[in-house]
């Protein structure tokens, strides 16, 4: 199968189309046909070396971390998918950027009906990550408040949706054209980041997911409550 892989880290210029076996997937996992791939700045954090996990003795490596696809083969213990299954999933740092990937199981999820392949394969990393903000880490429980800056961008549109399946009061910061997106996501109250002052508007919140940093973590801290959370993916 073709692969794109670093033998080295640097720039663009060390990615390398290469011809790499198949895998063959191990006990409780499944083979992936991938038909779309995310690009995420992992990716090039990875390719530079600037991703902590991911040493000189992790190459030569194939980029990519999620992938849509069909499953192609199960492994051992596998009784969850078969062959022919809409999937997409975030897998390691040991790539998605090929035809064919290998994946747990259990790091898998089933295509809803909803979303086409190039959808599919920008959710895994994005939804993962707003997942692991909201509920791992800031244990968002229903009635609680959250702002969540950023609330239109790759993370930030997820954490809005999620938050609100939660039960939560969601305020959410955004661009001024970006605001009418912001209230079909469900927002409470959308604020425009570039025409009012988020922390004039936000009292008491439960927790903060700050998407911005800089300027915008240092002035979020004002408007937490007691026992509150703060949340930087």
């Amino acid at each position: 199968m073709k692969a794109i892989r670093i033998e080295q880290f640097g720039g663009p210029e060390v990615m390398r189309f290469c011809d790499v076996e198949v895998p063959e997937p191990l006990a409780g996992e499944v083979l992936v046909k991938n038909f779309f791939v995310g690009i995420n700045p992992v990716d090039y954090k990875i390719r530079e070396g600037q991703y902590p996990e991911v040493k000189q003795d992790k190459l030569p490596l194939t980029l990519g971390r999620e992938v849509a696809g069909l499953v192609e083969k199960v492994g051992q213990g596998v009784s969850d998918f078969k062959k022919g299954d809409r999937v997409f999933a975030m897998i390691g740092a040991d790539g998605g950027y090929a035809e064919y990937s290998r994946v747990p199981a259990v790091h898998l999820a089933r295509i809803p009906h909803a979303l086409d392949w190039p959808v599919a394969a920008g959710v895994p990393l994005a939804g993962h990550t707003a997942w692991q903000a909201l509920v791992e880490h800031g244990q968002i429980e229903q009635g609680q408040k959250v702002l969540i800056h950023g609330g239109t961008g790759g993370v930030g549109h997820l954490a809005v949706q999620f938050a609100k399946v939660k039960g939560a009061e969601v305020y959410a910061t955004a661009s001024t054209d970006s605001l009418p997106y912001l209230r079909e996501l469900g927002a409470d109250r959308a604020i425009d980041y570039k025409t009012e002052r988020f922390e004039d508007i936000c009292k008491e919140f439960d927790l903060v997911i700050d998407l911005i940093g800089g300027d915008t973590q240092a002035r979020s801290w004002q408007v937490l409550g007691e026992g509150a959370g703060w949340c930087r993916p």
